[in-house]
């Protein structure tokens, strides 16, 4: 008699893995031909799910939401629901990049502040690009590469081995190369040499590694990486965010001046300082289009252990 082979969990999380990612990518080959309206929709049936049916970080959002721009909790419900939608319709069209020609995406990006850019990287050391899950930031990488900069983006890691190796390929596209979040030092070095922009998001709780400085008016543990390798560079950073435009594109990438590291002192003091210049420039997109960012993420989770931070915004 033929014995029935049974399956051990690792093979069931597997055909599990295989199966998410064969649904993200059907989802990111039918989005790219949406128009926006439907891309909308789809994003706005997911956040319903999320939102409304799993209740995932629902409460935490809402809190979150009001304590930090004080809102009462009807108007932070509101901006809440708004959130889950946003982030969705953003994810949607994210998801479309994999599938989207170099055209089409150039038509669907408009840009100002180029010009900062450009000056920062004329120094010839490269330049520290930083932002944040805000607005569509899958879209950034691809685009600078294709108007002329090699860029190398950080990245961490999913767990689901075949889904990582999907949004590897999807950011990889146009020439943008990738490390790992557990990156080498030498690695970086290498690629600001190189002339590369070096993108890192800096707006997620870092930790106990982490440097604390105000943000929404709260102390909040933040990467000190940007800051600590400008000074040992002498890279320029610069921050940078791309609004999604609704109803429909072009999307508004907006650029900021560059801070340029020599105006800091090579000391804690110093990279604290640097650090709390573009966080309080990513606030200040974020106070302007709140629905934008993923205030799902518990971004004030670590808190100070009798370390200095900063006083005021």
């Amino acid at each position: 008699m033929q014995q029935s082979h049974k399956r051990n969990p690792e093979e069931w999380v597997g055909l599990f893995h295989q199966a998410e990612v064969a649904l993200l990518d059907r989802l990111a080959r039918a989005a790219a031909t949406w128009d926006a309206g439907r891309r909308r929709r789809a994003g706005r049936l997911v956040a319903w799910l999320a939102r409304d049916v799993l209740r995932l970080r629902w409460r935490h959002t809402v809190e979150a939401l009001q304590r930090h721009l004080d809102l009462n909790p009807a108007a932070a419900a509101a901006l809440g629901r708004r959130v889950y939608d946003t982030f969705f319709e953003n994810a949607v069209e994210q998801a479309s990049l994999t599938y989207l020609s170099g055209e089409e995406l150039d038509a669907r990006i408009r840009v100002t502040g180029l010009a900062h850019l450009q000056r920062a990287h004329a120094r010839g050391r490269g330049v520290i690009i930083v932002s944040g899950h805000y607005g569509l930031w899958e879209l950034v990488p691809p685009w600078l590469c294709r108007h002329g900069f090699r860029m190398t983006v950080v990245v961490r890691r999913q767990n689901n081995r075949a889904v990582d190796a999907w949004m590897e390929r999807m950011r990889r596209r146009d020439g943008v190369e990738t490390t790992d979040s557990g990156y080498s030092l030498r690695e970086i070095l290498r690629a600001l040499r190189q002339g590369h922009l070096l993108g890192l998001m800096s707006d997620q709780d870092a930790g106990d590694r982490g440097i604390f400085v105000r943000f929404f008016g709260e102390a909040a543990s933040t990467v000190v990486g940007p800051a600590t390798i400008a000074l040992k560079t002498g890279a320029p950073v610069v921050g940078l965010v791309l609004h999604p435009g609704r109803p429909q594109p072009p999307h508004h990438l907006e650029i900021a001046p560059p801070i340029f590291p020599e105006d800091f002192a090579d000391t804690d003091a110093g990279r604290q300082a640097l650090t709390q210049v573009f966080t309080s420039q990513l606030e200040t997109w974020i106070r302007a289009r709140p629905e934008q960012w993923f205030w799902l993420h518990r971004r004030w989770k670590t808190r100070p252990s009798g370390r200095r931070v900063p006083t005021g915004r």
